[in-house]
C-alpha cells in the first residue's frame, strides 16, 4: 500500500465515524424536537445556537484549525437538526389522521372549524 492509499484510508475511517456521529446527534436532535413539540417549543433556539458557535470558534482556537470551516460545518448540522426537529411537529395531516383513528375507536371528536 502507497503512502497516499493509507492516508486515504485514514480518511475513510474517519468519515464512517464521522457518519456514525451525524447519525447519533440526528437521533438527538429528533428526541429534543419531540420534546419541544410537546411543550409548545419553538423548534430553533439562536442563544443555544450562538452559544455552539462560540463555542466551536474557542475549540478552533485552541486545536490550531480554521474557524470559517468548523462554523460552516457547524451551520450545517444546525440547519439539519432543525429539519429534523420541524419533521417531529404534528402536521395538519397527521393531526386530521389521529382524530379518524381516535373516531373509529369510538372517542368523540370536535372540530373546531368555522361553519
Amino acid at each position: 500500500m502507497t503512502e497516499i492509499d493509507e492516508l486515504r484510508k485514514k480518511i475513510e475511517v474517519i468519515t464512517i465515524e464521522m457518519l456514525s456521529l451525524l447519525k447519533t446527534r440526528t437521533e438527538i436532535a429528533q428526541e429534543i424536537g419531540k420534546i419541544k413539540n410537546q411543550q409548545g417549543m419553538s423548534v430553533s433556539n439562536e442563544s443555544r445556537e450562538d452559544e455552539l458557535r462560540e463555542l466551536v470558534k474557542k475549540t478552533c482556537q485552541e486545536i490550531n484549525f480554521d474557524s470559517n470551516t468548523a462554523l460552516k460545518f457547524l451551520n450545517f448540522l444546525l440547519n439539519e437538526s432543525i429539519k429534523v426537529k420541524s419533521s417531529t411537529s404534528n402536521t395538519h395531516l397527521a393531526i386530521f389522521l389521529k382524530a379518524k383513528e381516535l373516531e373509529q375507536q369510538g372517542k368523540k371528536i370536535y372540530s373546531l372549524r368555522s361553519r
